[in-house]
């Protein structure tokens, strides 16, 4: 029966990892047809910041579902469905955004990357926020869900309860950003949430990193923690 679990939990994370491979595919390929010339290529490599900036971020959410699996290698119902969330949701994100990295690089550049094109007005601009916070703030909902899920599970060991908490602490603080990102996009007006929009996102390194000051203190003071067996040593 256990390793019937595991061999499903294997399959689960394969097709999982595969979405997270395809959307990747969908980032480059989904640009546009292959360079047929010189100029169409260098067209290409002025795009690389951009498919890097967010090949980066697709890696992160991928990361955070690894680490789930070497944490927790069984699945139950709820973990399985919230898995299959995240394979819709990436697949989905992947356009908008491929569109507001392209158009925050083309604004950083000060017009020398491509993507002016892909947002025409300021409304437009914080529509795009809009879409792309919002997915982003499902996404790290559904991790910090199966974090959340995995760590009431017992038995739970010395790596589960510490490396899962770290991973649901840095979760619900992205959701919390981006749902900031959300509510700057809707209700600023539009000169303003065009860049407040992303700023918010600026506050990620400095809460993760209050956090993670905070939960070395409580570790430092309370130096007990759950063994393997579910006991405190």
């Amino acid at each position: 029966m256990a390793d019937a679990k595991l061999d499903m939990a294997r399959r689960l994370d394969a097709f999982v990892d595969a979405a997270f491979a395809f959307a990747v595919t969908l980032l480059i390929a989904g640009g546009g047809d292959p360079p047929g010339s010189l100029t169409e290529l260098k067209a290409v490599a002025l795009r690389a910041p951009a498919y890097a900036a967010s090949f980066a971020l697709i890696a992160m959410f991928w990361l955070g579902y690894r680490d789930l699996g070497r944490l927790w290698p069984t699945r139950d119902r709820l973990s399985t469905a919230l898995s299959l969330g995240v394979v819709f949701l990436v697949l989905l994100y992947v356009f908008p955004l491929r569109l507001m990295v392209e158009s925050a690089f083309h604004a950083l550049s000060g017009g020398r990357l491509p993507g002016g094109e892909l947002a025409g007005s300021f409304v437009e601009v914080r529509d795009l926020y809009l879409i792309y916070s919002s997915g982003f703030l499902v996404l790290s909902g559904l991790f910090a869900a199966l974090y959340g899920h995995h760590l009431r599970l017992r038995p739970i060991t010395r790596a589960q309860a510490s490396d899962g908490r770290s991973w649901l602490i840095n979760w619900t603080i992205l959701m919390s950003v981006a749902l900031l990102s959300v509510l700057t996009a809707a209700l600023a007006p539009p000169r303003i949430a065009v860049w407040a929009g992303g700023m918010v996102y600026m506050l990620i390194p400095l809460a993760i990193g209050v956090a993670s000051w905070l939960e070395e203190r409580k570790a430092s003071g309370h130096p007990a923690t759950v063994d393997t067996d579910g006991s405190t040593p």
